[in-house]
């Protein structure tokens, strides 16, 4: 009997217990400034589908912690900035209708119908914390998903299908091996939207972390290990839609920076010194195993956060034992300079060239 009575008050102190118990701390409030602006064109002859607030709202609420978690993990204070519906706690899409058919809005070209109706809408509908990037999201058909689905410059488009749901996030089921190239397609299609570049992840992150969304992550996130790469990340610092600080005032390096790309003891060497009072914030250097020209020609092209000295000056030599091989005997080296504002400036040298 003492035996039961001491089971008994031990059972009666686990929830206090549980309690009591260390509790992570909460993750801390997103800084103020512009947002993301998440766009619902609807085609005048199809849409807006079921439940697409909650589904999309879910989804997209995902993606913000998925960026913010790379950023915080790479050490970043910027986080991405999307507005969250009060009522519901997701992320809010404001719909647009659109003047045409859902043939009116194809893959190829499809933009040009769209962007200038969503241009005319947040023109005529101007807030505060609006940024300039848009992530545009379109209905369709689920047999025919044939609507823009990229990114283009400040602009991103992705697409929604009744289904469409997190639920599916990470199963090995009919619906979730459908879901999975339309979620992580929109994740990264939503990285060209904030101004990242393809790359791949070097051989350490490869082993540590898995795929680089914006390699091949457009097929693995949400189903196997997906991060940003810390060039990513430098890149996000400085968007709109996510950064922390005041832009400078843009002053580009331009012409006044010439760049010195050369072989040096079996990698490559790439120094020079910004002009001063140049707004560059941060040094993204991408090793391509590609001759530039192609389109899509830089999914395995590695990148790396050059430092920089406090005059300005930068001098890298690229981890060869980072770089996986290539497809092809030359590589082409890209500096981007990415300022304040988010203005990138790109220099280019293709080895070979010599």
């Amino acid at each position: 009997m003492r035996r039961l009575t001491v089971l008994a008050t031990l059972l009666a102190l686990i929830p206090a217990l549980a309690c009591a118990a260390p509790q992570p701390p909460p993750p801390p409030p997103l800084p103020d400034g512009p947002m993301l602006n998440v766009i619902y064109l609807v085609p005048t002859d199809f849409g807006p589908l079921p439940a697409y607030r909650e589904r999309l709202g879910r989804i997209l609420l995902e993606l913000r912690d998925f960026y913010n978690r790379e950023l915080a993990r790479n050490g970043s204070p910027a986080r991405l900035r999307m507005p969250i519906d009060p009522a519901t706690g997701l992320v809010a899409l404001e719909e647009v209708r659109g003047s045409r058919a859902l043939a009116g809005y194809p893959y190829e070209g499809g933009w040009r119908a769209a962007l200038p109706e969503v241009q005319a809408y947040l023109e005529a509908n101007p807030r505060p914390d609006r940024s300039d990037r848009t992530l545009i999201i379109i209905p369709t058909d689920k047999d025919n998903p044939q609507v823009p689905f990229y990114g283009l410059g400040k602009y991103c488009f992705a697409l929604d299908y009744e289904g469409f749901d997190y639920k599916d996030c990470g199963q090995r089921t009919p619906a979730g091996e459908k879901f999975k190239p339309w979620y992580g397609g929109m994740a990264h299609e939503l990285g060209h939207g904030l101004g990242l570049p393809h790359n791949h992840a070097t051989r350490t992150q490869a082993r540590l972390f898995g795929t680089a969304l914006m390699g091949a992550g457009n097929r693995t996130l949400g189903f196997s290990p997906t991060f940003l790469t810390p060039g990513d990340c430098a890149f996000l610092e400085s968007c709109p839609a996510c950064r922390v600080f005041d832009p400078r005032p843009l002053r580009k390096a331009g012409d006044a920076f010439v760049p010195e790309f050369r072989r040096w003891q079996g990698t490559v060497r790439v120094s020079g010194r910004l002009p001063e009072g140049c707004s560059v914030r941060r040094v993204v250097a991408a090793y391509d195993k590609d001759k530039f020209g192609g389109v899509n020609d830089n999914y395995d092209a590695e990148s790396f956060v050059v430092p920089l000295s406090p005059d300005g000056r930068l001098d890298f030599a690229f981890p060869m034992d980072e770089i996986h091989p290539g497809r092809t005997d030359d590589a082409q080296i890209q500096l981007r300079l990415i300022h304040d504002d988010g203005t990138v400036e790109i220099y280019r040298h293709t080895l070979g060239e010599e």
